[in-house]
Formats: C-alpha cells, sequence, structure tokens
C-alpha cells in the first residue's frame, strides 16, 4: 500500500489525529488522496464513524476512490507508528523535491531571490532530518500506563525474595544500585550470589560481570563453588578433588555453559566498560539484562591518565553509569569501597556519608546500600552473619536484611524477616522490614 493510501487509511479510523499532527495535502503524490486531506482540513469534524467521513467526502468529491478502495479502506487500521512515519516521509520527500526545483533555478539563474530560496529550502530538509527527540509526549505516558492496567506487567529482575521485596517484586531499569561494603566482608562473593539467583529465575537473562580486582578465573571458581558446595580453597588444585567432587564440577560446568554470563577482568576504563553494556544491553530482550561492576573505585576514566583529582574522577564515573541506566533502560549493579573513618567508630553501621571519595555516588545511584558485618567477630567465622542495609531507595522501601555468608562455598542465605513499625515525623509510622539476627550473635 503507497504511503499516501495508508495515511488516508489510518485517518478514516483517526479523523482525531487531524488535530494533533502537521499536515499539508501539497506533500500527497495520490490525486484522490490529496483530495481527502483538503476535505479533512476543511471539515475536521468530528464524525461518529469511518462510514460518515466516506459519505461526507463523496458528496465533495465523486468517485475519487474506487469500490475495491473503500473495501480495504473498511479494515480496521490502528497502527500509529506507521502512519507517522508514512506522514514523515510524505514531508520529507515533498520538501526533497522543493529543494530540488530551488537549486535547479539557482543553477539557472544565480540570482539573490533564488538564492534566498535554496537556502530556506535546504534548511527545512535539514530540520527534517534531525532525529526525533528521546522525550515522550503525556499522551504515549498515559497509553502506556492504561496498557499497565489493562493486562500484568514484568516484576523486574529477581534475585533473593527478601531483596525482591524491599525492590517491590524486583530490580528494574533505570536503577543505578551501589552497594557499599570494607574490604574483606565479601561484596565480591554477594556479585556472584546476586547473578547466580537472578539467573536461577530467568535463564534468557544476560549479565556482564566487570571485576576489576578478581580474575575471570576467580570468579568462576568462585561460581563453581557457589553452584556445587565444594570450598571454593580447592580449587587451588582440582585435580585432587574427590571423585565425588568431580561429578559435581563436572554437572556445574555443563550448567554454567548455558549461562548467557560474561566475566569480565580486562576492562578497567569507563569506555571500555559503556561500550561493552551498550553493546549487550541493545541485543538483550527487554528487561532481561544487568550489570554487575566490581569496584567503583578502581574503573579510571583513561588507562593512562594522570589521576590529579580523583573526586571528580569518580564524579564522572558515576553520572555517566547513572546516563547509562536511564537511556538502556536497564539496572546496573555497583560495588563500591568505604572510608577507612568507619572502622574508627564504636557504631560501625555504615551510613551514606561512609561512601569513599564522592558524594556524586549518593547522589547518581537511585539505591544505596551496605552490607557489613552484625558483630566484630564475625569476620574470623566459617559461617558469618551479615547485613544489608538499604540507607536509600526511590525503587522501593528502606530495609535492613540479614544473611548468613558461608565464605569456603561462597553462599549467601536470607534470613527470618519480620516487619516493625518505625516512628517517623510527627506521630506517623513507616513499616520497616528486618531481618531477625539472634540475639547472641549480635551480643
Amino acid at each position: 500500500m503507497p504511503l499516501d493510501t495508508k495515511v488516508v487509511h489510518y485517518l478514516l479510523h483517526h479523523p482525531e489525529m487531524m488535530q494533533t499532527v502537521s499536515i499539508d495535502a501539497e506533500w500527497f503524490g495520490v490525486k484522490s488522496c490529496r483530495e481527502f486531506i483538503q476535505f479533512m482540513v476543511a471539515e475536521p469534524g468530528p464524525y461518529r464513524n469511518w462510514v460518515e467521513i466516506q459519505r461526507r467526502f463523496n458528496a465533495a468529491y465523486p468517485l475519487a476512490f474506487a469500490a475495491d478502495e473503500w473495501q480495504t479502506f473498511e479494515r480496521p487500521f490502528d497502527d500509529e507508528a506507521i502512519f507517522q512515519d508514512s506522514l514523515q516521509a510524505l514531508h520529507f520527500w515533498y520538501a526533497q523535491g522543493k529543494l530540488q526545483v530551488a537549486a535547479q533555478a539557482y543553477f539557472a539563474l544565480p540570482s539573490a531571490d533564488n538564492l534566498a530560496e535554496l537556502q530556506v529550502q535546504s534548511a527545512q530538509l535539514a530540520a527534517l532530518n534531525q532525529p526525533k527527540l528521546p522525550t515522550r509526549s503525556m499522551s504515549e505516558h498515559g497509553a502506556e500506563l492504561l496498557q499497565a492496567l489493562a493486562q500484568p506487567q514484568a516484576n523486574g529482575i529477581k534475585t533473593f525474595s527478601n531483596v525482591d521485596a524491599v525492590f517491590n517484586g524486583g530490580l528494574r531499569g533505570g536503577v543505578l544500585w551501589t552497594i557499599g561494603a570494607r574490604p574483606g566482608i565479601g561484596k565480591s562473593a554477594f556479585a556472584v550470589n546476586l547473578i547466580q539467583r537472578a539467573l536461577s529465575h530467568d535463564a534468557a537473562l544476560t549479565v556482564d560481570l566487570f571485576s576489576l580486582e578478581m580474575t575471570a578465573t576467580d570468579n568462576y571458581q568462585r561460581t563453581v563453588a557457589y553452584s556445587t558446595g565444594v570450598a571454593v580453597g580447592k580449587f587451588a588444585n582440582p585435580f585432587q578433588l574427590s571423585a565425588a567432587e568431580k561429578q559435581q564440577v563436572q554437572a556445574a560446568v555443563g550448567q554454567l555453559d548455558q549461562q548467557r554470563l560474561q566475566l569480565h577482568d580486562k576492562l578497567l576504563v569507563l569506555p571500555q566498560i559503556v561500550k561493552v553494556i551498550r553493546d549487550h544491553a541493545l541485543h538483550a530482550p527487554a528487561g532481561q539484562y544487568v550489570a554487575v561492576i566490581d569496584y567503583l573505585q578502581i574503573i579510571s576514566l583513561d588507562r593512562v591518565a594522570a589521576r590529579h583529582d580523583r573526586r571528580q574522577e569518580i564524579e564522572i564515573i558515576t553520572r555517566e553509569l547513572k546516563l547509562l541506566t536511564n537511556e538502556l533502560d536497564i539496572p546496573i549493579i555497583l560495588f563500591s569501597q568505604l572510608n577507612r573513618e568507619l572502622e574508627k567508630r564504636v557504631d560501625r553501621t555504615p551510613q551514606l556519608a561512609d561512601l569513599r571519595e564522592s558524594g556524586s555516588i549518593e547522589q547518581d545511584s537511585n539505591v544505596v546500600s551496605f552490607l557489613y558485618p552484625v558483630s566484630l567477630s564475625e569476620e574470623r567465622k566459617a559461617t558469618r552473619h551479615l547485613n544489608l542495609i538499604f540507607r536509600k531507595n526511590r525503587s522501593g522501601r528502606l530495609a535492613e536484611l540479614a544473611f548468613s555468608f558461608v565464605p569456603g562455598q561462597m553462599r549467601f542465605t536470607p534470613q527470618l524477616v519480620q516487619e516493625q513499625a518505625v516512628a517517623v515525623g510527627d506521630g506517623g509510622h513507616l513499616p520497616m522490614q528486618t531481618d531477625v539476627v539472634p540475639a547472641d550473635v549480635r551480643s
């Protein structure tokens, strides 16, 4: 179907669009379509249905369309994107024709008037070549919300059930989630756990892990330890594993081969990381991509650049990552170190001010949480009790979640959950999710 006819077909079923689009009958090369646009500009309605438009148009322009054309028009046509693209193409070709005429006139007679006309037509064609602004109209936002009311929506990327609850169903696009922790607490292991939990919920998920401290081999072995329960230390010499452990590892390797997970350990500068994220996210289905970066303070803007102002560099990095989550509609999980001042305090529960090197981390992140041990003695135990406390959450609620962590097996396990009403403001209360840690652990 020619572009002229597509536009007419859509307007017959959606005449109200004449009030919201820019349209000119001169753009149409087909005489009958040009007459239809002239009629609609002069008689914009309202109309009860397309049959009324047909009757009134035929009265003004008898025999403009043949009977078989009206039969085609009778079928509903609701694809607004095709209508808009067709209308834009007609406008572009019309402007291109006008430019060619102006160019021919100037070459025939290079006068000031002909030059001015050529410049006008050239500017109009250049304006049509400009890309469409990514900003959506209020009607587009409204249509999206109405569609969400009419049918179930995806909950987001799921990991641990208690974390999913904090995110109101899962991790969604446009979210930069920063997780701060002191060295040696287990943030790299927690990254492995988040990834594997997400993949267990959605095997089609695409994940990039940028590990700037651990090698890809280290992270692969940690992933196998998580999957099998075989102590990660044994992978220093896998040949010495027992027969049963080797069978477990072989089965895990077969399962990991199917995952859309890439472990990066050679990408240290932000442009390289952004390039990979953009490429992989654009090729993944909507809602099925997440990037994990471990950790922020090792990223640089340039491999050879001198770091005269590391604070400013961190600000640029976090701002670029945040903008990337919005541009691609993806979540990014960013791990970060904490200031050493935390170790000097009696209460070592992390605060937002403990994020190392820049306040922009807090500003640019949608969510900020901290992974920390509930007591000093936990760092020396075979099974540790660690809490994940959410200090900022634009995507859900604040909470403090408890996990047990077995370092040898790289495995985090959520603890029990209870709701507590926390007093806020003048007589108000806010439900706070708190995971229960045994009293003897905190003592």
